[in-house]
C-alpha cells in the first residue's frame, strides 16, 4: 500500500519573465505562517497534519516526560502534547518556524538549534524525530553527529522514536521516478495577497539517495511564480536501522503504521522505537 494516493498530474505552464527564483534565506516553504497553511491544505496526503498525534500521544504515554521533539516546526507535534500535560521542549534550528510555535504556544520550551549539535541541560524520556523531519538530515557524517547528540540527552531508560514513510514500497519508488509536476498545495497568502497554488516536481538521485523536489508558488492574483527546491535523504529501512546500531542503539520495535502493527516490506510507514545499547 503506498502511503500517499495516486498524485493529481498537473501542467506547469509559465513565462520566464515571471518565475523568481527564491534564495534559502528567503524559503517560502520553511516560512512558518505559509508552511502551516500549506500542509493543512496537502493535496498527496490529506489530513496529514493529524495522522500521527494519536499515535504519538500514545507513546507518550508509555514512556513519560520530559518529551523533546527534532525538528519540531511550527509544533504540531509538541503543542498537543504539552496541551496534553507533557513537558515538551523543541528544537528547530528555523528562526521563523519558532517564531510560528511561540505565537501558538508558550507551554513548550522552544529551542533554536541544529539537531546535527544541540546541547540541552537536561536529559529525556522520550525524543521524537517525527513525518520525515530526519530525512532532512541529508549525510550520513550529520546524521551520525545527530545520533551523538541523543544519546548524550536520552535518559539511560528513555526511548527514541523515528518515523519516515516506507519509501521503498513498489508505489513509493513509482511515485519518487515519476518527475510529472502534481499539485502539492492550496491556500490562502499569510499577507492577503490571494490564493497560493503550490505545484512540486521531483527528481531521485539514486546514487546519492537524494529527492530534490522544485516548488513552485504562484501567487494567482499577480501571475508570479516563485520557485525554491527542497532536498530530502531517502533512508532505506535496513540503512536507518543499521546506522541506529551502529551509532549505540538498541532497536525495539519496527512498526509499520499508526495502528502499531509489525514493519513489513508493504507497510506504509517505517516506525522504529529504540533505546540506549546496554
Amino acid at each position: 500500500m503506498n502511503n500517499k494516493p495516486e498524485k493529481e498530474t498537473i501542467q506547469t505552464e509559465a513565462k520566464s519573465s515571471n518565475i523568481i527564483n527564491i534564495a534559502d534565506t528567503n524559503s517560502i516553504h520553511y516560512d512558518g505562517r505559509h508552511y502551516d497553511l500549506m500542509y493543512e491544505n496537502f493535496y498527496p496526503i490529506p489530513n496529514l497534519t493529524k495522522l500521527d498525534l494519536s499515535f504519538l500521544s500514545d507513546i507518550a504515554n508509555q514512556y513519560g516526560d520530559p518529551i523533546l521533539e527534532l525538528c519540531c516546526g511550527t509544533g504540531r507535534i509538541a503543542i498537543p502534547l504539552a496541551e496534553k500535560g507533557w513537558q515538551v521542549t523543541g528544537i528547530d534550528v528555523s528562526e521563523s518556524m519558532l517564531e510560528a510555535a511561540k505565537r501558538k504556544s508558550s507551554k513548550v520550551k522552544w529551542v533554536k538549534a541544529d539537531v546535527r549539535n544541540f546541547e540541552i541541560d537536561e536529559k529525556f524520556s522520550l525524543i521524537i524525530f517525527s513525518a520525515n523531519s530526519i530525512c532532512h538530515i541529508l549525510t550520513m557524517e550529520d546524521l551520525e553527529s545527530c545520533f551523538k547528540c541523543v544519546k548524550k540527552h536520552l535518559k539511560p531508560e528513555g526511548r527514541i522514536v523515528i518515523h519516515t514513510f516506507n519509501f521503498y514500497t513498489k508505489a513509493s519508488l513509482e511515485d519518487l521516478w515519476n518527475d510529472s509536476p502534481y499539485l502539492y498545495s492550496v491556500y490562502q497568502d499569510p499577507d492577503a495577497k490571494g490564493t497560493v497554488v503550490v505545484t512540486a516536481v521531483a527528481r531521485f538521485d539514486l546514487t546519492e539517495q537524494l529527492c530534490y523536489e522544485k516548488m513552485f508558488f504562484k501567487l494567482v492574483e499577480y501571475q508570479k511564480e516563485f520557485v525554491e527546491e527542497v532536498t530530502y535523504r531517502i533512508y532505506h529501512p535496513n540503512e536507518l536501522e543499521a546506522l541506529l546500531k551502529y551509532n549505540g542503539f538498541t532497536i525495539e520495535r519496527k512498526l509499520g503504521n499508526y495502528e502499531q502493527e509489525p514493519f513489513t516490506s508493504s507497510s506504509p510507514n517505517h516506525i522504529i522505537i529504540s533505546k540506549l545499547k546496554e
